[in-house]
């Protein structure tokens, strides 16, 4: 009776097949323990800030007067808000009062103040805000006036504008780098009234004065004054004078007025 063949094996084929049945077992075992991915943070929802108004318009405001405007607000977004920074437009305005994180449905308030001192005509000025959990992330708030300068006191006697610190300011030192109209309304019209009709001082819309009275008299009026009638010089002894150039224009505006 034949023996039967003995089957022969390779070594190394025996361990290759070894080793992948090892690496097999351990990548099943590990998988079963692989980390599962953790859920994005849920995203919170953002505030919204929503103001009574943006704008305010002080109206006519008098020359160096400090101006205050409120302006209330409310959060009525589904999350919290946070009014991180304020930045106003110049130094002259400050915003204050509000600078805190606002629940929904939290209201608040903004004072505004407003220094007008060295100021004249019409001027806007703004306050802008950054805000945290918005959309949008910044609001303007905006507030105008115009400056008129105050009453002029009523003149008992002849006042040097160079040497009085309240006369130099509105007569000299606000007419420079001005000409014409917007000259006459810095230096003259406190006295001889809006569009030269006439105040504590003559009207220069007067059509009897002004068919009397040359070009070459207004200006040596201008130049020299008129003592006997307290009517400073705008020229002679005073710092900073009008230029010969702002004197022409002065004489063009007063002959532009309509004779009344």
């Amino acid at each position: 009776m034949p023996k039967r063949s003995q089957l022969k094996t390779d070594p190394l084929l025996t361990g290759f097949i070894l080793l992948l049945a090892g690496l097999a077992s351990f990548l099943h075992f590990n998988a079963d323990k692989a980390p599962v991915p953790a859920s994005p943070p849920a995203q919170q929802a953002p505030g919204h800030l929503v103001f009574e108004h943006s704008f305010f318009d002080f109206g006519t405001v008098m020359e160096g007067d400090i101006i205050k405007h409120t302006f209330k607000f409310k959060n009525d977004g589904a999350g919290k808000v946070k009014i991180a920074k304020t930045e106003t437009s110049c130094g002259c305005t400050t915003a204050s009062g509000a600078l805190k994180e606002y629940a929904p449905g939290e209201s608040g308030e903004m004072e505004v103040v407003i220094d007008t001192k060295g100021k004249k005509g019409i001027i806007v000025k703004t306050v802008t805000l950054t805000l945290e959990n918005s959309d949008p992330v910044t609001l303007d708030l905006s507030m105008s006036m115009k400056l008129e300068p105050p009453p002029h006191p009523k003149i008992e006697k002849m006042r040097n504008i160079n040497t009085e610190a309240a006369c130099k300011s509105c007569h000299l030192e606000s007419g420079e780098g001005q000409s014409g109209v917007f000259l006459f309304h810095r230096v003259c019209s406190q006295c001889h009234g809006k569009k030269g009709t006439g105040g504590f001082a003559r009207a220069m819309n007067n059509g009897v004065w002004q068919k009397a009275t040359s070009d070459a008299k207004i200006k040596q009026i201008v130049h020299d004054g008129l003592p006997e009638q307290g009517m400073p010089s705008f020229v002679t002894g005073v710092t900073p004078p009008l230029s010969g150039e702002q004197v022409e224009s002065l004489v063009k505006y007063i002959r532009s007025l309509p004779p009344q």
